[in-house]
């Protein structure tokens, strides 16, 4: 099982604490700028020299006239999905949890177990109950149910969310892609929950489920109230989620290989998992897909040599020291090696870049291959990155 934990400034008014299990692999899902590769992110000698020449004249030019060449380049992930045949089953445990007469919990708790499965264990030791088998569950769990806090989520959920049929309908589309080019890979039942603000979703190896109250709206009073940092809050809406779903669900199929557990590794790593939920979703505007704001994306695109360049002089790259990696590839107000002007993760749009050179120089590889190849000091050394 995985997790992918909310991070909050402090815990609210009758809100559960947030689990840290020890054994959790926790992910700060990030994003970027699909360019194509390296030379001119895709563009042809003449249209690179043009490209140039405006950066010369104007940057704010040169990220204008990038960022278009971009939008052209997710042409190559349109494959032909007409004949891909996908249902994506889709239930709504808050509605059967929080609608329930909370004096019955005893007579339903053996039904939400036979319908939900794995799920139902997983969102206990989420929301911090335990086993499904102790004998206090039902009183835990309605605990949980009648506090007040959980229950104004809840509600909230329920006016955002009256049904989920676009998220259904937009997930769908970007699962058939992904059966398009993992055909022999299964697609995960999902769950809708709510988890007094704990984890943003959880998944095995055939179930997605999705926190709703992390997607209420960057403007939702509750995440105030509790603390949550302004820098998360820019991707806390209901369009975030198809995206985030696919991250997840991503990472979850593709481990990371920590064979060799180093900056570069981690950076390549995450930036394969941006070039792929990109692939599942080429429709979707890269901001959306990635989560960075369009300042930060200016600041990466701008400064792409000078990251690199920095990432290199000062021998970060191949550093297998945790706080290195972490302050590079985490989510957080910005990098600080990078300046206060630096998005965070802004190591992971380069690790990025790379994927996208790697692909771009060698058009043999189909994604299917990109995903299950892990040695990324291959993908670096055939990519011929260079800004």
């Amino acid at each position: 099982m995985k997790t992918f934990p909310l991070k909050l400034r402090a815990a609210g008014p009758g809100t559960i604490p947030r689990l840290k299990p020890k054994n959790f692999d926790i992910e700060k899902f990030g994003l970027i700028f699909d360019a194509a590769s390296i030379p001119g992110y895709g563009l042809d000698n003449q249209h690179f020299k043009s490209v140039l020449f405006a950066m010369k004249l104007n940057p704010v030019v040169f990220v204008f006239v990038v960022t278009c060449a971009v939008a052209c380049n997710h042409d190559r992930f349109h494959a032909d999905i007409s004949d891909e045949n996908v249902i994506v089953s889709l239930s709504r445990f808050e509605k059967d949890l929080f609608s329930a007469d909370p004096a019955l919990l005893e007579e339903l708790i053996p039904a939400w177990k036979q319908k939900y499965g794995t799920f139902f264990q997983h969102f206990s030791y989420i929301i911090k109950l335990g086993s499904t088998e102790d004998p206090e569950f039902a009183e835990k769990l309605r605990q949980f149910v009648t506090d007040r806090t959980n229950y104004l989520v809840f509600k909230r959920t329920q006016d955002i969310f009256p049904t989920l049929d676009t998220f259904t309908m937009e997930l769908t589309k970007a699962f058939r892609y992904y059966h398009h080019y993992f055909p022999n890979k299964p697609i995960p039942r999902i769950v809708t929950y709510i988890s007094g603000f704990n984890q943003s979703a959880v998944t095995d190896d055939s179930l997605l489920a999705i926190g709703l109250d992390k997607y209420l709206g960057t403007q939702e009073k509750l995440y105030r109230e509790i603390g949550i940092y302004n820098y998360l809050l820019i991707n806390m809406y209901p369009g975030k989620m198809v995206s985030d779903c696919i991250h997840f669900w991503g990472e979850t199929e593709f481990p990371f290989n920590d064979s060799i557990n180093n900056l570069i590794s981690n950076m390549i790593y995450r930036g394969r998992l941006l070039f792929f939920t990109s692939a599942m979703q080429p429709s979707v505007n890269d901001s959306v897909n990635w989560g960075f704001s369009g300042r930060g994306l200016d600041f990466c695109i701008t400064n792409e040599k000078y990251l690199w360049t920095m990432l290199i002089e000062k021998k970060f790259l191949f550093s297998t020291d945790r706080f290195t990696i972490d302050k590079f590839i985490l989510e957080g107000p910005f990098t600080k090696d990078f300046g206060r002007d630096s998005p965070a993760r802004a190591a992971v749009w380069i690790g990025y870049r790379i994927v996208s050179s790697y692909m771009d120089r060698n058009r043999d590889i189909s994604i299917s291959g990109l995903m299950e190849e892990t040695d990324y000091m291959k993908i670096l050394n055939l990519s011929a990155y260079n800004t």
